[in-house]
């Protein structure tokens, strides 16, 4: 598995390249009109009912094997399972809240609570909240929640901003990066009640009576494992392997590329290309990515089906060679 894109050292690019007189916005423009006029940008209801129906059911088969085994080491290798399929739910969470999967704002908002806040624990307007400033201002050190850590920097000119106690772990960020996987899903919940304590979310008791049925469920089926010790065993490597799973997933996509510092906005063809990569593989590679290997595309149409998303990169590579844009 390869990266594709510019180097894994982040770039500093003061002025986007231009290759044509063209005003800003009307590259774009061309590009979706190319991406559109092959059918690209067109609903996929088949194909994300059927993603929907085999995620479910892996889900529940994974529910049932840890409430009835009675073997340790099948437990145990379930909650491995378990976070896999539980990742496979958040993917498919992301392409609803991308309104991939469904167009009217109704199925959406339903399919966010069920998907987001029932199924993940997580409240689904806290993440629309961030994802969409990420998609909005991506790599940018002033506006991209995604690049704005306590603990972590994406450029020298960050550390001077963080506080002084952080700045000894910053300084060996590189080794203990791996460490910080695990706790992602931790650290969603978190952002999910800070959200709600903060008086944001739209819908809260919908939202609160979702969430809490989730920990009541997770809490239920840990009951029915029986063994305390086990059942703890089960909560944790569940969780940690989540956060690996799911960081796996968006790590590399926007790491080490581009950083957008203050007063060096792009037009957005220019900043959602040289900030984001993709990642070259194959069928494996795109379902274990839920499609986000193709980084670019999803950034440059983020509403487009995922199972399309691998057709759009012919036409946007061609593009960016015609332009000179590096992709």
């Amino acid at each position: 598995m390869r990266h594709r894109g510019a180097s894994t050292t982040p770039a500093r690019i003061a002025e986007p390249p231009r290759t044509s007189g063209a005003r800003p916005g009307a590259e774009y423009a061309e590009l979706k009109r190319r991406v559109a006029g092959a059918g690209l940008l067109d609903p996929q209801p088949l194909y994300y009912w059927t993603k929907s129906i085999v995620a479910l059911a892996t889900l529940a088969a994974v529910v049932v094997i840890a409430a009835v085994a009675d073997a340790a080491w099948i437990v145990l290798l379930d909650a491995v399972l378990f976070g896999v399929a539980t990742t496979q739910v958040a993917l498919l969470a992301h392409d609803i809240g991308h309104r991939q999967a469904f167009r009217s704002k109704r199925a959406n908002r339903l399919a966010s609570l069920f998907f987001g806040n029932l199924l993940l624990g997580i409240s689904y307007t806290w993440w629309l909240d961030k994802h969409n400033q990420h998609h909005a201002t991506p790599n940018s050190m002033e506006d991209d929640p995604d690049v704005n850590f306590p603990m972590l920097v994406f450029d020298s000119d960050q550390i001077a901003a963080k506080h002084w106690a952080f700045k000894p772990v910053i300084a060996i960020q590189a080794y203990l990066f791996l460490f910080y996987l695990p706790f992602q899903a931790v650290g969603m919940r978190l952002g999910s009640i800070e959200h709600f304590v903060r008086g944001k979310p739209r819908q809260p008791v919908v939202q609160a009576l979702a969430m809490a049925s989730h920990f009541v469920l997770f809490a239920i089926l840990l009951i029915a494992i029986g063994d305390w010790p086990l059942a703890i065993g089960f909560a944790i490597i569940s969780q940690v392997t989540w956060g690996l799973y799911n960081s796996s997933v968006f790590a590399s996509n926007h790491k080490g590329m581009a950083i957008i510092k203050p007063g060096e906005r792009m037009d957005f063809l220019h900043e959602q290309v040289l900030t984001s990569r993709n990642v070259d593989g194959h069928r494996f590679t795109d379902f274990w990515y839920g499609g986000l290997n193709y980084q670019i595309e999803h950034h440059l149409f983020p509403t487009m089906p995922r199972n399309r998303l691998g057709e759009a990169q012919v036409i946007v590579r061609q593009f960016c060679a015609e332009r000179g844009i590096a992709y």
